[in-house]
């Protein structure tokens, strides 16, 4: 009786999205195929323009800089899946442009500062 009445209104238990998450080779690969982009980079306009022509953009999700896809813009990996922390790529490419999107501390990755038009 006691685990009843601890558990109710919690709702119901759901099951993780399998959809959404990788599976161990696929991360593997997609390690492999990206880590070499962040490590051989010189700047963050040549990271994005690399990552573009793989298919991938560079986006903040929830204040944490990760790669999505270009054509759904759905979160692939974060930078610590790939073992970079953001702190380090500043160090090398400095600060980021970022335009903040939302409420969510979601932002668009820009290869260059916007012109004003006056």
């Amino acid at each position: 009786m006691g685990i009843q009445e601890h558990m109710e209104g919690t709702g119901p238990i759901t099951a993780r999205s399998a959809a959404t998450e990788l599976d161990c080779e696929s991360a593997a690969l997609l390690r492999a195929a990206i880590r070499p982009v962040f490590t051989s980079a010189a700047s963050w306009a040549g990271l994005a323009d690399i990552l573009r022509d793989k298919g991938y953009r560079l986006a903040f999700r929830q204040g944490r800089l990760c790669i999505t896809d270009r054509t759904t813009d759905e979160r692939v990996c974060g930078l610590r899946f790939l073992g970079f922390e953001l702190a380090e790529l500043v160090r090398r490419f400095g600060r980021p442009i970022v335009v903040a999107r939302g409420s969510e501390a979601d932002g668009d990755f820009l290869t260059a500062r916007p012109t004003s038009a006056s």
